[in-house]
């Protein structure tokens, strides 16, 4: 039996196999170690990660292809979907003019026509700074009420054309109201839709103007482009989305409508409550004949048919204010 520094032992190999159980032992505690310190570093770096992403990622408004996606297919945007709001004023709003206005003089030679004006005028007691929604706004000159309004009493609000010919036209007038080259969406959620207007001779500039005026939804004849028809594509969003997209919280005073005949198709898509109360509306028959459509759909909404003007149902002009017990019994 030997004896050392080990202690005693029976063998003189003892002494050699507790170093290597020791130097084994000792390693595999090194490895264990190791493992948890890079499995715990791996999981702060996904805490980090996911941290970094909430706090600089993209915002809620920011509407990237896969956000928009989800949220889309989720249903139609609500009325104040700020991702909705972002994308319209990028890419179809634009602001108004700061300069002087372009005008070229064209109005209308309707008696009618300056007959609203006056009637509006009186109603509102010459009211300055006015709020107006102008759908269908042509030129921003020819046939527009609401010209007459903003530069006579300073009122302002949101113009919507959809042609791109009556678009463009319209931006180099001066108007003092945002403008949108858009469609309001005949349904309750954003679509695609194609728009025609009649092709004619056209010699004069008022005589394009009045051609391209005739634009109009084309989704129930579904008109091929032809000699006598342009067809086009146009983006179009509900109502409500566009008057809060246009930065309208308070009440609008007058709500003008002048697309050719599918105005009612819009009105009774539109989510009324949605939108700020509004005092009057104006409705261009445009050919089609809406006066009997007109007072039970708006009685119910507390409004009524309070004038009528023109010589035609088909071509007149409807004037339709809140219902007042004390005033219109």
């Amino acid at each position: 039996m030997l004896l050392n520094h080990c202690g005693i032992s029976l063998s003189p190999f003892s002494c050699s196999s507790q170093y290597s159980m020791a130097l084994d032992k000792s390693k595999a505690n090194r490895w264990v170690g190791a493992a948890i310190l890079c499995v715990l570093g791996i999981f702060g770096l996904v805490l980090l990660l996911q941290l970094a992403a909430m706090v600089f990622g993209p915002s809620k408004s920011a509407c990237t292809k896969q956000v928009c996606l989800a949220k889309f297919l989720e249903g139609p945007p609500a009325f104040n979907n700020e991702a909705m709001v972002n994308h319209l004023k990028k890419n179809f709003f634009t602001p108004p003019a700061a300069g002087d206005y372009n005008l070229s003089g064209f109005s209308s030679t309707e008696e009618s026509f300056h007959e609203v004006i006056r009637y509006i005028k009186d109603h509102f007691s010459n009211k300055r700074n006015g709020i107006f929604v102008d759908l269908g706004a042509g030129d921003g000159e020819y046939n527009s009420i609401s010209l007459e309004l903003e530069r006579s009493l300073g009122w302002t609000g949101l113009l919507i054309e959809p042609n791109e010919e009556l678009y463009k036209r319209l931006l180099k007038k001066g108007r003092k109201a945002t403008s949108a080259k858009i469609c309001v969406s005949p349904f309750s959620y954003p679509a695609k839709l194609k728009l025609s207007y009649p092709v004619r001779e056209m010699s004069t500039e008022l005589q394009t103007v009045q051609a391209l005026g005739r634009t109009k939804l084309d989704q129930l004849d579904d008109k091929e482009e032809s000699t006598e028809y342009k067809v086009f594509e146009a983006q179009c969003i509900p109502l409500e989305n566009l008057v809060y997209a246009a930065d309208i919280r308070s009440s609008i005073d007058l709500l003008i409508l002048d697309m050719a005949g599918s105005d009612l198709d819009v009105l009774i898509s539109t989510k009324l409550e949605q939108i700020p109360e509004f005092e009057m509306i104006v409705i261009r028959a445009g050919g089609a004949d809406i006066g009997s459509e007109l007072g039970g759909y708006f009685l119910e909404r507390n409004m009524v048919v309070k004038k009528v003007f023109g010589n035609s149902p088909k071509d007149g002009i409807f004037v339709l204010i809140k219902f007042d017990a004390r005033r219109d019994l």
